[in-house]
């Protein structure tokens, strides 16, 4: 398996559940990490965010859910459920989900989503063995969670081109019938040539100002209008510096080649919610 994309069980802590009382999810974390045995990675991971005297702040997944992020910059990840406060209608009314060494992109884009369709089979869940048998199942904890995130992860795939002879009628179309903004333009074996945006097209959507029985221009193709110095991205690339590209060139998606060839787009959206401080729903009100 890649180094960098490792299954959801992989990341998963031993013990992965910890049942705890009180309703502060880090608190309760904390005093349970003694019972483990010294060295563990999870007991050593909670004593050096003491140590620094923070608090993880806790991000909101769903109502009664946590997330505590222990630690940014630790090399080693790792995943473990928190639980507490029976209530008569579920066995858990509250959990957090501790995790550390993972760094933003793969929270927000990977991690996030995968503990966000865990949320409500666990916290339903009739039994810890339950919740254990979630946590175990073969679908989830193959679940490929991308820590060393690269722009193939997350590349919108090409389902449209043009072609330097394509003329610009039908690239008019193009636009207009798919709402884009641009449009690429490849060679023979699909190596990106330029791009065509709006603004390079609209100057021939205009009527003519010629007079009727003035000669007709010549039919103008899309090699006639393109950009041609395209800056683009490898999808090998990691994410945060073809961010950095992005910013530094002001623009809102880059094109994705592999080997030259084209192959996809990195949307500014994408870029925008890996590195978020929260891309979370907002807390439901809790009933009662």
């Amino acid at each position: 398996m890649d180094v960098r994309s490792p299954g959801f069980g992989e990341l998963l802590c031993e013990p992965r559940i910890m049942v705890g009382s009180g309703g502060d999810a880090w608190d309760s974390l904390r005093r349970g990490v003694h019972d483990l045995a010294e060295g563990h990675v999870l007991r050593d991971v909670c004593r050096r965010v003491e140590r620094a005297g923070g608090k993880p702040e806790p991000m909101p997944l769903v109502s009664n859910v946590d997330v505590l992020n222990l630690s940014r910059s630790d090399e080693s990840p790792g995943v473990v459920l928190w639980l507490s406060e029976r209530t008569e209608e579920r066995l858990f009314g509250r959990a957090a989900w501790a995790v550390w060494g993972l760094p933003r992109p793969s929270l927000n884009l990977f991690l996030l989503p995968v503990l966000t369709s865990l949320t409500d089979a666990v916290l339903a869940a009739d039994s810890v063995d339950t919740v254990h048998a979630i946590l175990s199942s073969k679908s989830l904890v193959n679940k490929r969670i991308d820590i060393d995130v690269r722009v193939e992860s997350v590349v919108t795939p090409l389902t449209y081109r043009i072609y330097p002879d394509t003329p610009l009628r039908e690239v008019q179309h193009l636009l207009v019938r798919r709402d884009l903004s641009t449009v690429p333009v490849v060679g023979a074996n699909h190596e990106i040539l330029g791009v065509i945006t709006v603004t390079d097209i609209l100057p021939h959507m205009l009527p003519s100002k010629e007079t009727p029985g003035t000669r007709a221009r010549r039919p103008v193709a899309a090699r006639d209008v393109m950009t041609r110095a395209v800056l683009c991205v490898s999808e090998d690339e990691l994410l945060v510096e073809a961010g950095r590209s992005m910013v530094a060139r002001g623009v809102s998606r880059l094109p994705v080649v592999r080997y030259a060839e084209l192959v996809g787009f990195l949307e500014r959206e994408t870029v925008m919610r890996a590195f978020a401080d929260s891309i979370l729903p907002p807390r439901r009100p809790r009933a009662g």
